[in-house]
Order: structure tokens, then sequence, then C-alpha cells
């Protein structure tokens, strides 16, 4: 039985977590910012019609970012920026399958042996580039299931801060 359970657990949290991490140059002295703006709109699609140039979406997402960097003392200036952020946002189908080896007697119920899923992955990444430079010098990004919220805002709009802050927990602090 407790076997199903651990089953059971990690089959919900592969199919409902978000993955979240973040990069950046090492070289850079974070602390050195005090500006930022935001740069061009980004022109690829996000394969999701329904966030396609859709305003309040960029609004939402921008509005996480900028909640993100003036929490940690970076203003926006569109007066010479020390930064310039850009974002992108994607949408995909996935099918996941899970398997458990009967074989090895694991388990016996056929009913938690093998599971398919289908569900919509959204990915969303957030660029900071050092403007002076126009070199990247940090990246998060993060990746969950969109297909429950995805047609509700306000749901999304959780979402969007949840891994927004999610990422900028790995900004990098000054030294």
């Amino acid at each position: 039985m407790r076997l199903l359970v651990a089953v059971f657990l990690l089959m919900s949290s592969a199919c409902g977590g978000m993955n979240v991490s973040a990069d950046f140059d090492p070289a850079v002295d974070f602390g050195q910012f005090q500006t930022y703006d935001w740069g061009p709109q980004d022109a690829l699609p996000t394969g999701d019609p329904r966030l396609d140039n859709n305003p309040f979406f960029d609004a939402r997402v921008k509005a996480a970012v900028d909640s993100q960097l003036a929490a940690r003392g970076i203003q926006r200036s569109s007066a010479s920026p020390d930064l310039l952020v850009h974002y992108h946002a994607s949408v995909e189908q996935r099918i996941d399958v899970y398997s458990v080896d009967r074989d090895r007697g694991y388990v016996t119920d056929t009913r938690f042996a093998t599971e398919v899923r289908e569900y919509e992955e959204g990915t969303l990444i957030v660029d900071v580039v050092i403007a002076e430079t126009n070199k990247l010098g940090w990246r998060g990004w993060a990746q969950s299931d969109v297909g429950a919220v995805i047609d509700r805002p306000s749901a999304m709009e959780a979402r969007i801060k949840e891994s927004v802050g999610r990422m900028f927990e790995r900004f990098p602090r000054s030294p």
C-alpha cells in the first residue's frame, strides 16, 4: 500500500509541478544596476492563439517582473536604463506516459500500471540584458501545465506571479 501511495504522489507531482530555474553570468555585479526598461516585444508566436498578441497576458507578465525587480531596488526608467528586460512564452501540447513495473511485482493492480496524460505545457523565459554591452546577464525560466489556468484570467495571473517569483528567487544578489 505504501508503494501505491508513493507512486501516486510521484505521478501527481510529475504532472502538476512547476520546473523553475535560472542562470547568470557570475562576472556581472548585479548590485550596480539601479534601472531597467522593457526591450522590444518578442516577435515569436507562443504557439497558442489565446496568448498571441494578448495585451492582458503581456500586462500580467510585465507586472509580475516589474514587482520582482522593484523588490530588489531596481526601478523602471526609459532614460538610459542599466538593464533591458525581455520575455518569451510558449505553449505546447505534451503527452506523458507513466508506467509501473508490474513484472517485478511492485504493483499487482493493473489499474495503476500505466497512465497516459495529455496536457498543455507552458514555458515562460525572462531575460535580463546589460544595456551597455547588450549581453545577456541573467535568464530565468519556468515550465508547468497551464491547461487548467489558461482560460481563467485570475488563475493565470496567479500562475504567472508564482512562476516569476520563483525565477527571481534565483536572481543574483549584490556581493
